[in-house]
């Protein structure tokens, strides 16, 4: 049973409302509800919960909104869809736009407790990978990606500012997290912020926060993602996203350490780290006029460049393994991948990265109708770079091989083709010489 959790529910219907507020305090949980929408996103905006559940129909507005606003401000908390029959197209729709799951009134109450409870431990099974070894999270062995972690140990104990830069789909945020659990202000606030999703006009009241009466619509006052992260860590993501006009005052609250709301007159000091990500080439976007040359500068103080999927192809059989587990879990599933699946991961360019992967490993889960996964069940896109006939990791692996026998008797035959020689069997398979004494060692081959 997962522990003592905090869950929003907003429900307009009172002995719904009431009815499943029991059957979660019942549980253990503490329980805050709303009955309207503004309510609710009120509520998200000052409190952080491990999972919320909402109606869709709601008598100011719809749940959706209340997803998008928890998607905004806590991209791994679950959310729950409560629906009439009559609305089930747009509760799958969305779980297409990130809701966990969605349930039908009357509720079910064995189904909501049963999703409830996976909900939760789902969290928290992210939550522990974060606070507690994010370095584990980061997947690999290439020498890619070891330098990649050396380098995060070398500078996560202190407060320099990082910038995190590479493709879309790489990894920056687990990069992220890693700094954080690694740092002196691990155990404080930790506050991460995906600019790209921000509105341009609301860009600094979410920042910086605002003074009731600021701008229209702003009729509280509100403490900004900076205020929040005070003592802590904040992460941008996306930063290169960031209009102009907002990249001043994130300029003089870097040099100057403290900031004012919008709207606002009282100067606050601020004692923050930051960590910063982009996809985009920051210096290029200098030149072009994007992005002010003198914010790149007070930004760009380590950075550590991600690499993409395609320079680190010796990490898909364990990436595709992780995902493998991780999504059997997730589904109660059995699953193995077969050496032909396997061939066509291997031989496919993933343009979206880790990402990318990731969703090709959970499609190929669920749709699965057996215990091993073939080509079938991969995407057009991936198969589609794979003939079938020049197997990347060899012939003769029989379907259903474990991915780990399969890397077993590659690394193997490596070491057989290069007459024994160690350093250039490494140098081939693309690992370190001490990533293949471990592995040789694992094997009990001498």
């Amino acid at each position: 049973m997962p522990r003592c959790c905090n869950i929003l529910l907003v429900d307009d219907h009172e002995a719904t409302r009431e009815t499943i507020a029991e059957v979660l305090e019942d549980a253990g949980h503490e329980v805050m509800t709303a009955e309207k929408t503004a309510r609710a996103i009120s509520l998200l905006e000052t409190n952080s919960y491990d999972l919320v559940l909402t109606d869709l129909m709601l008598p100011d507005g719809s749940g959706m909104s209340v997803l998008e606003k928890s998607k905004n401000l806590y991209p791994n908390t679950p959310v729950v869809m409560i629906t009439g029959h009559g609305s089930i197209e747009n509760a799958i729709e969305a779980t297409r736009l990130g809701a966990y799951e969605y349930l039908t009134k009357p509720v079910d109450l064995n189904k909501l407790r049963v999703i409830v409870k996976n909900a939760l431990h789902l969290v928290q099974l992210e939550r522990k990978i974060e606070q507690a070894g994010s370095l584990d999270a980061i997947v690999g062995q290439s020498n890619a990606i070891v330098r990649v972690k050396d380098l995060i140990k070398q500078v996560a104990h202190t407060d320099a500012t990082i910038m995190i830069q590479g493709e879309s789909g790489t990894g920056k945020e687990l990069v992220a997290n890693a700094v954080q659990a690694l740092s002196a202000r691990k155990d404080r606030s930790y506050v991460k912020v995906n600019v790209a999703v921000l509105a341009k006009e609301l860009v600094e009241s979410e920042l910086f926060g605002h003074e009731k009466g600021a701008f229209s619509g702003a009729i509280r006052q509100r403490k900004g993602r900076f205020e929040l992260a005070d003592n802590g860590t904040i992460f941008l993501d996306e930063i290169g996203e960031m209009p102009l006009e907002s990249q001043v005052k994130l300029l003089r609250v870097l040099q100057e350490r403290e900031f004012e709301r919008v709207g606002g007159t009282e100067t606050m000091p601020i004692d923050i780290r930051l960590i910063v990500a982009t996809n985009l080439d920051l210096k290029k976007e200098v030149g072009l006029g994007n992005f002010r040359e003198d914010l790149y500068f007070r930004i760009n103080v380590v950075k550590i460049q991600v690499p993409p999927l395609r320079e680190r192809m010796e990490d898909v059989p364990l990436l595709a393994e992780h995902f493998l587990r991780k999504f059997c879990a997730r589904y109660s599933m059995e699953k193995q991948l077969s050496a032909e699946a396997l061939n066509s991961l291997l031989s496919y360019g993933w343009p979206g990265n880790i990402r990318e992967l990731e969703n090709a490993i959970e499609s190929a889960v669920v749709k699965c109708p057996g215990d091993i996964i073939t080509c079938a069940e991969l995407p057009d896109e991936v198969t589609g770079g794979y003939s079938g006939s020049e197997p990347v990791v060899g012939s003769g692996y029989p379907a259903g091989l474990p991915l780990e026998e399969i890397e077993k008797h590659y690394i193997l035959a490596e070491l057989n083709r290069h007459d024994g020689n160690k350093t250039q069997a490494a140098k081939s398979l693309g690992i370190g010489l001490k990533t293949l004494y471990r592995k040789l060692e694992s094997y009990d081959v001498s």
